[in-house]
């Protein structure tokens, strides 16, 4: 790592490191479930239509990382901001989907370092790591917290912040799942209007889209067939969870990953570790990096000359050549090389799929590759990752159409205060604002440089 890119790193106290992550286990949430939504300032429980008819001033549609690091710094900025902010989200709790996606996938330590996280305090972590004396769940070289560790120290951060978990009548986090979005120019003060699943709606001021990939999963065209033949057995990473191979006996077959990037060797790493013997797939030479983007691109120098390219095509080229097709950190390639139950083939692709002898009492499959065929597969795990891209959003659709909001590659043309061009008080943070905030815009740290684009627009609102 050069000095630009160390420096763009903030430093963090050493500390003794372990790597052993709290014991543990993390409760499965159900996305199905109902929680009560409370407000900021009242004192009954309310039923899940209470936002019907209000004029919020500040809307957020997203509760995972950036949807609540935004909320957190806003409310640290101006407490009184609780009465004037809603966060609404599919999930019945904040970060529902975080949680559950490391889970799934059987990962135990962040790849971000201690510093990035969802509240202004850079040292947050540590200190609380060393306050609870779980210096043991920072793993070199960069103080990379447990997912635990994380986790249990963003429930603190969020319920000093009335974000609680579950919700309860100081919270400002609604279970809403907005089936639309419009935009009414010239109807007041109010312009916003978002319209619910079940029907319901409110108006606000302003609204800012922390939506993250989730509804982008990637499945490489020559698979999308063999995902509708055999829907149970070649799944996106998206679908799959390391703990139901488990259940299903099948330690003594193949499991197959497709992917080059950190969910493809965490996922190898957790089923091997369990047992399963595992063969890793890759079109190119896998690449180790701890980043998934070089970190200068969280210094002024870079997101400098960023924002001096004026053709929105190079930058998404520019952030297409910086974030590549993934990558691995050390310490996870360290642990597939050590292990005899991970084969790697680089420079592979799958011609064909198809099912081995009918007889058997479970399916298997045979998977014929450009360097030989693997029989007995029971799953095909795809790691191929997510394109981001804005039509993907069904609530979104008449919103983009009505009033021709210019994308380029899926992504919006955000001006510099992150707005979406044409429409005004619409912002955007995370992979949404890539354009803008540049490589680093999906990750931890991008939630703390979009607020700072943000943040004078939206106290102007409060």
């Amino acid at each position: 790592m050069n000095s630009s890119q160390q420096s763009a790193i903030s430093s963090v106290p050493q500390v003794p490191h372990t790597r052993k992550p709290a014991a543990q286990s993390i409760e499965k949430i159900s996305g199905e479930s109902k929680a009560l939504l409370l407000t900021a300032d009242s004192r009954q429980p309310i039923v899940n239509n209470y936002l019907a008819h209000r004029n919020v001033p500040i809307t957020i549609i997203g509760g995972g990382i950036h949807g609540v690091s935004i909320a957190i710094r806003l409310l640290r900025d101006v407490p009184a901001a609780a009465k004037s902010l809603a966060i609404v989200d599919r999930h019945p709790q904040p970060l529902t989907q975080w949680r559950c996606k490391t889970e799934r996938q059987g990962m135990k330590f962040l790849r971000s370092p201690a510093v990035h996280h969802i509240t202004s305090d850079a040292l947050g972590i540590v200190e609380y790591a060393e306050r609870h004396n779980r210096t043991n769940e920072l793993a070199p070289p960069y103080s990379q917290p447990s997912t635990q560790l994380f986790w249990d120290f963003c429930n603190g951060a969020l319920a000093e912040s009335g974000l609680q978990i579950p919700p309860t009548k100081n919270s400002v986090y609604y279970q809403f799942d907005v089936a639309k979005l419009r935009w009414d120019k010239g109807a007041g003060r109010f312009p916003f209007r978002l319209i619910s699943t079940n029907s319901e709606g409110f108006r606000s001021r302003c609204v800012i889209l922390a939506i993250g990939t989730d509804d982008c999963a990637y499945v490489p065209p020559e698979f999308v067939q063999w995902r509708h033949q055999y829907p149970d057995q070649v799944l996106h990473a998206s679908e799959f969870t390391v703990g139901c191979e488990d259940k299903r006996g099948d330690k003594g077959n193949q499991i197959v990953i497709v992917g080059s990037g950190l969910t493809a060797g965490t996922l190898a790493k957790s089923l091997s570790e369990r047992g399963h013997n595992v063969a890793l797939i890759a079109r190119k030479q896998l690449k180790t990096e701890q980043f998934d983007f070089p970190p200068v691109w969280l210094g002024p120098k870079a997101l400098a000359e960023f924002a001096s390219e004026t053709d929105f095509q190079r930058r998404y080229e520019t952030i297409q050549q910086n974030r590549g097709e993934g990558s691995i950190t050390p310490d996870i390639m360290e642990a597939l090389l050590n292990t005899p139950k991970v084969d790697i083939y680089p420079e592979t692709r799958v011609h064909n799929i198809a099912t081995m002898d009918e007889c058997l009492p479970v399916q298997r499959l045979r998977v014929e590759t450009t360097h030989g065929v693997m029989t007995n597969v029971s799953r095909i795990i795809l790691a191929t990752g997510y394109r981001f891209n804005l039509r993907r959003y069904g609530f979104l659709t008449e919103l983009l159409t009505h009033h021709q909001v210019p994308l380029v590659c899926g992504h919006p043309r955000l001006d510099a205060d992150l707005q979406l061009h044409p429409i005004e008080n619409l912002f955007g943070s995370g992979t949404i604002a890539q354009l803008q905030v540049g490589p680093a815009s999906g990750n931890i740290a991008g939630a703390s440089l979009a607020y700072e684009r943000l943040r004078e627009k939206l106290l102007s609102h409060l």
